[in-house]
């Protein structure tokens, strides 16, 4: 069994490995917010994440967009919201259920769905991105489907007749 090295080769760290870093680190502050800094009512905290959550999205999208911006032209920024909040807003729904149930059993239940969070983004995080990856390389590029007009839409030569 190999093993691969975290930074592969210089100061380069392999694209991949990046992704789990950034979900297992985006995993962990949700986390440790849920588990130990939020206190308050559980629809506020709830709330609260949700918030964080969504900004911390579009802040990666923008930061994702610039750095492709730079590499070659793009289309302009478009933030793919359904994607980008139905997903935080069904996981931020599912802790807050968890710990109203867990509340009944275990003094601990906003650790537990603490703990829960971490591993949900951390391990969920990378393999929604490879989704997310394939799908949208499967879209037209951004010049073929903004630079004219489509094939369907295209006028037919007039026949001699």
């Amino acid at each position: 069994m190999a093993v691969v090295p975290l930074f592969a080769s210089g100061n380069r760290v392999p694209a991949c490995r990046l992704i789990h870093i950034g979900y297992a680190a985006a995993g962990a502050y949700f986390g440790w917010r849920w588990a130990f800094v939020e206190n308050g009512p559980a629809w506020q905290r709830a709330l609260f994440l949700l918030a964080q959550m969504a900004v911390f999205a579009a802040l990666v999208q923008a930061v994702r967009w610039q750095r492709r911006r730079r590499r070659g032209s793009v289309a302009p920024l478009r933030l793919p919201l359904r994607n980008l909040i139905l997903g935080k807003v069904l996981l931020v729904v599912l802790a807050l259920g968890a710990g109203l149930i867990l509340d009944r059993w275990t003094p601990d239940a906003q650790l537990i769905v603490g703990a829960g969070l971490f591993l949900a983004i951390a391990l969920g995080g990378p393999a929604l991105h490879r989704r997310h990856a394939a799908m949208s390389a499967n879209l037209p590029s951004p010049v073929e489907t903004t630079g004219g007009t489509h094939e369907r839409h295209r006028r037919q030569p007039a026949s001699p007749e």
